[in-house]
């Protein structure tokens, strides 16, 4: 665990409305126990089934956090431990896997759906915030394994889909391997001029597994949904420290949609992005670099500019966000050696989207959403981002926290529904 900063950034809206600050930035009290972690962040969430939680039972995580509390002594410090931390939650998933399967032999597909999906609930929570060691890594495969197989009961149904990476740069770090998706396509009767497509970028800690309700939304909008990682989580083969890199990812994405349209019945004259939380960061970038082949771009919960301040990355481990932020951010960025927090905020600048001139360009049309209490993203980036430019429309959402939620939900399909009809 990274300690605490005393750096005093400039200020920014939420170091005046906060309850409690630290060094100057405001400060949560689940990084002080683990059971506080569940009981004042976690456990309502997981009750109602939102995010991180989607999919997931309270039933199956109770025990959990009751062995984490009980192996850990209540102390935070093994949160940062990814391997002993995933290790309670693989028994409870191994159980909802085995339950499935009996539900399959029963030919009750309801039953292992649910089961299976609330296996890989399990499995996220495990190998959170960032599959960043051998057993995290091994519950994001398992849960994989489980969401595939309950995503085949959809309705419509999650189909994997490898999406060949036809930009790679393997000089600046990419894989050449495929860009693995979800495709799932909308149910009744095809538009005339096909089915238009939403690119759905996922964020630091929920991949292309963990947003069900929200591609579900998406289709029953009429839109084919496609579900992606981002360039250092989940499967992503984007180098991580190129700042170019998304742009390489989203063309080969592009690409694909493009050369699958027949295939598929797509419309690929009208193709939006949504982007969540860090998703949202490239989101913010795609709309001016992909401005010729994107309809719109929504960027919801993102950062453009500021979330790389030296000072706003020190104190991320004790703001909102319930673990390490700075840590999982840093490993995501590709800094994993010795000393990445340090390596981190000293380099991080070069991803500022203002700073790169990245916001100078043209982009299509966009809307920038977030909770003016954000402090994981600071809420001045979405404003960076909003006033720059035309085409874009900004809600800064007052008393709300990261992403603009509850409530936001709403508005992004609204907007998003009304600017495919060309409706003011």
């Amino acid at each position: 665990m990274t300690s605490k900063t005393s750096i005093i950034a400039p200020p920014y809206h939420v170091q005046s409305t906060a309850a409690e600050l630290r060094s100057g930035f405001p400060y949560f009290p689940q990084h002080d126990l683990v059971s506080a972690l569940w009981s004042q962040k976690w456990r309502m969430p997981c009750e109602r089934g939102v995010y991180p939680f989607y999919d997931g039972n309270i039933q199956d995580f109770e025990p959990i956090f009751a062995e984490l509390i009980r192996v850990s002594g209540d102390r935070t410090e093994f949160l940062y431990q990814p391997d002993e931390y995933a290790k309670p939650f693989f028994p409870v998933a191994e159980k909802l896997v085995a339950m499935a399967e009996q539900g399959e032999e029963k030919g009750d597909a309801s039953q292992a759906r649910d089961l299976y999906l609330r296996a890989a609930a399990v499995y996220r929570i495990a190998r959170f915030p960032i599959n960043r060691s051998p057993v995290s890594q091994q519950a994001w495969e398992l849960g994989k394994a489980a969401y595939v197989k309950g995503g085949q009961y959809l309705n419509p149904p999650s189909v994997p889909v490898d999406i060949p990476f036809t930009r790679a740069d393997e000089t600046a770090g990419d894989r050449q391997v495929p860009i693995q998706a979800y495709l799932r396509m909308p149910a009744g009767e095809k538009p005339e001029k096909g089915w238009p497509v939403l690119l759905f970028i996922c964020g630091l800690d929920a991949y292309k597994t963990d947003h069900t309700i929200r591609t579900q939304l998406h289709v029953g909008h009429g839109f084919a949904t496609l579900s992606f990682e981002i360039p250092g989580t989940g499967d992503c083969p984007a180098a991580p420290n190129d700042p170019a890199s998304p742009d390489r990812l989203m063309s080969s994405v592009l690409d694909w949609v493009d050369a699958q349209a027949a295939s598929y019945g797509l419309d690929t004259s009208r193709i939006v992005a949504r982007g969540v939380s860090t998703g949202g960061y490239y989101a913010m970038r795609i709309a001016h670099t992909q401005a010729d082949r994107l309809f719109a771009v929504v960027a919801q919960g993102g950062g453009c500019h500021h979330l790389f301040d030296a000072g706003w990355i020190g104190a991320q481990n004790q703001m909102v966000y319930p673990f390490a932020l700075a840590d999982a951010l840093a490993y995501k960025f590709g800094y994993r050696g010795a000393d990445p927090i340090e390596k981190y905020a000293a380099e991080a600048g070069k991803f500022s989207l203002l700073a790169s001139g990245v916001l100078d360009r043209p982009s299509c049309r966009m809307f920038v959403v977030n909770g003016m209490e954000d402090s994981i993203f600071p809420i001045e980036d979405s404003m960076i981002v909003g006033m720059s430019g035309h085409k874009k429309d900004l809600l800064a959402r007052g008393d709300r926290g990261h992403m603009g939620d509850p409530g936001a939900e709403e508005i992004v399909h609204e907007w998003i529904d009304k600017t495919m009809s060309g409706k003011p």
